[in-house]
């Protein structure tokens, strides 16, 4: 296990959640933990971990070195809200062993962070980047977000051109997906909101990667792309489903073939750590056939694509065998390719984005269970997401 992961999620008061970061280190730590003592990556996510103030975050950083091993840490990311950084706080997290910057700028259009409702400003995100070069972090990654309501072409590009302008190490470009029961669903059902250019988006993530490749920026997966040896490395293990350790609220863990993922209540997360006990959490263990599915699901997502051979190492059959109607298929209609030991998707399959993983994800783990029902692979039904 090479991963640590530690979540702070929104709901509980800053104070609140400072105080039992350092209880959740000590005692959020079950059993997989001692394989964990010298971890390749950490990754403090949220939530808004900068939300903390300066003492929080120190105690958190200080209990974490209490519990870990910092030494051998390759790679050790925090995220940051723009809002929400200042000189002290930057210079207690480059002292504990921080050493990537993940920022939540979303947009540089002070109209468009209004209507995601962010508390940040284009200026203060410049004004954050800067402050994180001045601190000393040669790491620092921007979140940017598109097919946001209303958006335009025109202020995508200039949002992306400031980006660049700040001279990132990496970017991560999210398409935004409106789900029901969310504020911006709720305004554009009413009318308040433009409606999101879902063609657009697709056109921009067509085009964006030409846009960033000119500017230095290699795609690598398919929403983050990086400066020549910076590539997420927790981000590249995780979506090769190494195991990790989360902790914190609503936290995830990931040990072959369980995941457990803690509660996000906090009242009763806390009940738990003040008892000595673990805080509640629901286990999914992950049959043979899900591990395959998402095996292929997440490997797929990355350039590199699947390793042929690791596949065949880790389940004992090749991934023609157990699903060759859909691989068949996919090379024929140009969404997949065969190079060497990879299977990768095509710039035409990666330009689908989101929609189709998750379509070609229910597609293989519907298929991997009849095969482990049946002892076969009835590969009946067609990919028929894709319109040919």
């Amino acid at each position: 296990m090479r991963l640590l992961r530690f979540s702070l999620l929104p709901g509980a008061s800053q104070r609140s959640e400072g105080a039992v970061s350092g209880r959740a280190l000590r005692r959020n730590v079950p059993a997989p933990a001692r394989t964990l003592q010298h971890p390749q990556t950490i990754f403090i996510g949220g939530g808004t971990p900068t939300a903390l103030s300066a003492h929080e975050l120190r105690t958190l950083l200080q209990t974490l070195a209490t519990c870990v091993d910092l030494a051998g840490v390759e790679e050790f990311t925090v995220e940051a809200n723009p809002g929400t950084v200042d000189r002290e706080k930057l210079a207690v997290l480059g002292g504990g062993g921080v050493n990537r910057l993940s920022f939540g700028v979303q947009s540089f259009d002070d109209g468009l962070l209004q209507t995601l409702g962010r508390i940040h400003t284009a200026q203060e995100a410049q004004e954050a980047v800067q402050l994180a070069r001045e601190a000393g972090f040669t790491n620092v990654n921007l979140d940017l977000m598109y097919g946001l309501p209303g958006q335009s072409e025109a202020q995508w590009r200039d949002t992306i051109a400031q980006a660049i302008a700040l001279e990132p190490q990496h970017l991560s470009l999210y398409q935004l997906i409106p789900e029901e029961g969310t504020a911006i669903v709720r305004r554009m059902d009413a009318g308040t909101l433009p409606a999101v250019d879902e063609d657009g988006a697709a056109r921009w993530f067509a085009a964006q990667r030409g846009w960033l490749a000119d500017a230095g920026y290699a795609q690598y997966e398919i929403s983050n792309y990086a400066r020549a040896g910076f590539a997420s490395q927790h981000n590249q293990l995780y979506w090769r489903l190494d195991d990790y350790l989360g902790l914190g609220l609503g936290a995830t863990s990931w040990e072959r073939p369980v995941r457990r993922t803690n509660t996000a209540d906090f009242g009763a997360y806390c009940r738990a750590l003040a008892s000595g006990a673990l805080p509640p959490a629901e286990e999914e263990r992950l049959t043979r056939a899900e591990q395959m599915s998402e095996s292929v699901f997440m490997a797929l997502r990355m350039n590199d694509g699947l390793s042929l051979a690791a596949f065949r190492a880790l389940y004992g059959e090749d991934v023609a065998d157990v699903f060759p109607d859909a691989v068949a298929e996919g090379r024929e209609r140009g969404w997949l390719i065969l190079e060497g030991d990879y299977l990768r998707l095509t710039d035409v399959g990666r330009s689908l984005g989101n929609w189709v993983f998750e379509l070609l994800s229910d597609a293989l783990t519907e298929n991997l269970l009849l095969a482990a029902h049946f002892g076969e692979n009835p590969m009946t039904r067609r990919w028929g997401f894709l319109v040919s």
